[in-house]
């Protein structure tokens, strides 16, 4: 593991200003790795992670899953009663180990491409890439703690255990915490946990690319990381769309959704590498403003991370008071932060249909005539995509005013304006709206609308071929 968090050698003084100045400022520090210096894709990568958990939004839902999570509470308090002290360092850094021994490679042991998703959305995406190249050519590294993965984990700790990596990884959780406190000190943790990690695996299975789908979570971020250091190819999917927390791309290979997500991306900063545009998950269809106007409709209502219950109640008593819903579909975000506790808020839940978390997202717009999301939500693309009219509401997410429109959405002009009630919305302002030249705006959103699934994925595997099968030199005759 002496590779794993430094590449070895004793710090200096001055490297250690050095570092200290580039955890603070994020300004890593301009040379190359050597004997002397920690490596610069983890500093980025701690960089990021610093800048997207300390963003209001990342502390909003943080202080929600505190609230509705006991054993989040115990250890957020434990960590402020130890203070800001080598204590609740170390209590941090036990949650990076936790992770360490939780990291595995993948059992397919032939794979060309090894992939990191750990949540919901990003599995998908992540598989719908996999989907369109041969089978077994990608394969995913475990995430779940288990005797094997245990094992692993230990046996790699003591391989290559030095008592100056792990003083060094502890003194930049140290930092961390001391600066940025509980919330960003535990991500970035578990960020030097998956470059320690994902190093060695990496070094045992020489992979020929590794494929995430998140630029600023810290397990993706960490694997990225540790595959730039031994020159593996990365290819990044967005499983969403470009937001304040975005890094600048930094990807052998980056697949985004449309133009607009390339016109974002650039002014994070310059983009590395190549692009290319695989549009949106799921079928396209001509948008259908009459299902607005259907009566006696069946109503999506599909729900952000964190959900503002009260706000819940008020949208389903304008769907059965104004609209006259016949049925409330429900679907709950797969990575909800709390169990659903519709019971607790609503008494009467007749013609309320609750779908399961793991539900195909097309399955179930597919079953309503409409469908409101919050504002801040990225359904609201696949959803339209499929013909389904969409209604942005505020504050049904918790998100601070400052992040309203997060994606831009209703900025360029494909979601209807966002409303503090559904009751604002009549059907002749949104038949208005989605007629406006808005298939135009939309494609710049979605690549794929409207086109053949298939040329989009044989786009995709010629790209990703690129990266480890250059083409064949043209032959020229003299």
């Amino acid at each position: 593991m002496a590779e794993s968090f430094v590449c070895g050698g004793t710090p200096s003084d001055g490297h250690r200003e050095r570092e200290q100045y580039a955890l603070t400022t994020g300004v890593w520090p301009p040379y190359r790795r050597n004997g002397r210096s920690v490596a610069p894709f983890i500093l980025r990568a701690i960089r990021i992670v610093i800048r997207a958990d300390s963003d209001p939004v990342r502390q909003a839902l943080f202080a929600h899953l505190k609230q509705s999570h006991r054993s989040v509470r115990f250890v957020f308090a434990l960590h402020e009663l130890l203070g800001r002290t080598p204590a609740s360092a170390l209590l941090v850094s036990c949650y990076g180990l936790a992770f360490f021994l939780s990291i595995a490679p993948p059992r397919n042991r032939t794979a060309r491409i090894l992939t990191v998703a750990r949540h919901a959305n990003a599995r998908r995406h992540v598989g719908r890439v996999a989907s369109w190249l041969e089978s077994g050519v990608c394969a995913a590294v475990s995430t779940r703690i288990s005797v094997r993965t245990g094992w692993s984990g230990i046996t790699t700790l003591l391989r290559g255990s030095s008592r100056s990596s792990f003083l060094r990884a502890l003194r930049i959780v140290r930092r961390v915490d001391r600066r940025h406190g509980f919330l960003v000190s535990c991500r970035v943790a578990s960020a030097l946990a998956w470059y320690a990690r994902s190093r060695a695996i990496l070094d045992a299975h020489r992979a020929d690319a590794v494929l995430v789908s998140s630029d600023s979570n810290p397990e993706e971020l960490g694997f990225a990381s540790a595959a730039r250091a031994l020159d593996v190819p990365t290819v990044f999917v967005s499983h969403a769309y470009t937001t304040p927390l975005s890094p600048p791309l930094d990807f052998s290979l980056s697949i985004l959704e449309g133009e607009a997500a390339v016109r974002a991306r650039r002014r994070k900063g310059p983009i590395k590498g190549e692009i290319v545009l695989a549009g949106l998950e799921g079928d396209s269809a001509p948008l259908d403003t009459g299902r607005f106007e259907r009566p006696d409709p069946v109503i999506g209502l599909f729900t952000p991370k964190g959900v503002s219950w009260p706000k819940l109640v008020e949208i389903v008593a304008d769907c059965r008071q104004h609209f006259r819903a016949r049925e409330i579909v429900i679907r709950w975000h797969p990575s909800m932060l709390e169990e659903p506790r519709l019971a607790e808020w609503l008494a009467d839940t007749s013609g309320i249909v609750e779908s399961a978390r793991t539900a195909d997202l097309t399955d179930v717009a597919q079953r309503c005539d409409w469908v409101i999301a919050d504002e801040n939500s990225g359904v609201h693309l696949p959803v339209l995509k499929l013909g389904i009219p969409t209604i942005a509401i505020k504050n049904l997410g918790l998100y601070p005013r400052s992040r309203a429109d997060l994606y831009g959405f209703a900025a360029e002009g494909v979601e209807f304006p966002p409303v503090s009630s559904v009751r604002e919305v009549g059907p002749h302002a949104l038949a208005a709206f989605f007629s406006d030249g808005w298939p135009a705006r939309f494609q710049h959103f979605d690549a794929s609308y409207l086109r053949p699934p298939q040329a989009i994925g044989s786009e995709v595997r010629r790209a990703i071929w690129r990266l480890f099968e250059p083409e064949p030199a043209k032959v020229t005759c003299a």
